[in-house]
């Protein structure tokens, strides 16, 4: 089967054909599949995009290199699912390109950065996660406590319980409530 088929198939509208290509990637190189894996990251459709990103978490540790490239990009959307992608393969090498992406100037792409380095339960990116507490925008600042909470460390209770005390959203509020209560707090 061509690369292009491949591809066409993992984006169809079967469940059958897409699990059947998905089953298929393990029968084409990374070199082969990951240049049009990566394309599928710029589509404007944002369905696509996501499919994109869910691919290279099919793809695993493999896709961390063609990842990387991604976070480079012009493009904060890219960026944004690359990132996404990072969080779910998870893994040293992916928390390592994830944490200089907590500076993003894109707030999307720092939330992103954030929420991965929490499910990766990446503890030595707490620090920089926590700098994210006094973001200028609220949805990073609510992602920024989950992951702590995450990650399990009560030493940053206490920063999450300033910024709490500080916080305006009610959303976020609501964030940072919960990881004080998965670090065992009252809130």
């Amino acid at each position: 089967m061509p690369v292009e088929d491949l591809i066409a198939d993992l984006l169809s509208e079967s469940d059958i054909l897409r699990q059947t290509a998905e089953s298929s990637l393990k029968d084409f190189s990374a070199e082969t599949v990951l240049p049009e894996i990566s394309a599928l990251l710029r589509s404007p459709d944002k369905h696509i995009r996501n499919r994109g990103m869910e691919l290279f978490c099919c793809i695993g540790s493999d896709a961390v290199p063609s990842l990387a490239a991604l976070l480079k990009s012009e493009e904060w959307t890219v960026r944004y699912r690359a990132a996404e992608a990072l969080g779910i393969i998870g893994g040293s090498a992916a928390c390592a390109l994830l944490v200089p992406v907590l500076q993003d100037s894109r707030d999307h792409v720092r939330y992103m950065a954030a929420k991965g380095l929490g499910i990766s339960s990446c503890t030595e990116a707490a620090g920089a996660v926590a700098s994210l507490l006094n973001d200028e925008n609220e949805f990073v600042r609510g992602s920024a406590a989950r992951a702590l909470g995450q990650m399990n460390l009560a030493t940053y209770a206490p920063l999450i319980e300033g910024a709490l005390q500080r916080e305006k959203y009610e959303k976020t509020r609501v964030m940072m409530s919960g990881a004080l209560l998965r670090l065992g707090g009252d809130r």
